[in-house]
This record gives C-alpha cells, structure tokens and sequence, in this order.
C-alpha cells in the first residue's frame, strides 16, 4: 500500500527552494552534457564509443540520484533538462501540483495533475490555505 505523499503549500515549496534549486541546476548540467555525449556517440569511432556510453551511464545514475533526492524531499523531477520539479498540493479537494523550473525566482505556477506543464497557471488562483498564507 502506498504511503500518502507530503503536501505542499506555496510558502512551504518556496522556502525549500534554495536545496531544490541546487540539485535542479545539478541535473541541467547533468542532461546537457549526456546530450553532447549522446550526439558524439554518433560520430565516434568504436573504442571511443565505449568510454562515451560507459559516461552516458554514470550520468543516467546521477540523474536518478537526483530524482531520488528530491523524491525523498517529497517532489518529483519532471524533466532533468529544463529542471523541472512539481511538489504535490491541493486545492480544495483536487490533486495538483506547484510548479517550478529551474531560473525561476520562486513557485509562481500550479497546474492540475493530468494536464502537465502545459497547463501551468499563476498561483495567484489558489486559494489562501494552498498557497500556504
């Protein structure tokens, strides 16, 4: 059975905001380097190409690291390249999640859990007890 997972408000998700932005920034250099090895995995030759892929994995594992990481803060890394991380809220009665991407100045955007980044909205919409006022 699975454990219910830590809510956030906003004040609660910005103010852990200085430990998530770190490993977020640790991901995006992360998944940009597995991307220029990636692309120069194509044009190596074959004893290259071992080294490359043996990098590709050290850096598949710290991306999983740093998922774990912020999985056991209790929000997800979405997308390592963009460093993107959700933290898990309510509102009223509904699952979203508070939405954040590595940059930004605070968690200034939510959106309901079955539309994805796409669908982000201005937390100014949430109710006080959300936003954690």
């Amino acid at each position: 059975m699975n454990e219910p997972r830590r809510l956030w408000t906003v004040a609660r998700a910005n103010r852990s905001l200085p430990l998530v932005a770190r490993i977020a920034a640790d991901a995006v250099a992360r998944a940009d380097e597995l991307g220029r090895l990636a692309a120069q995995r194509q044009a190596a030759r074959c004893e290259a190409r071992e080294t490359i892929e043996r990098q590709i994995g050290e850096i598949a594992r710290e991306l999983e690291r740093f998922a774990g990481e912020l999985a056991a803060m209790g929000c997800d890394l979405k997308d390592p390249r963009q460093g993107l991380v959700d933290f898990p809220a309510r509102n009223g009665d509904r699952a979203i999640y508070l939405c954040w991407a590595h940059g930004e100045a605070e968690v200034a955007f939510w959106h309901p859990v079955e539309t994805g980044f796409s669908g982000r909205r201005p937390v100014s919409e949430l109710p006080a007890t959300t936003r954690g006022t």
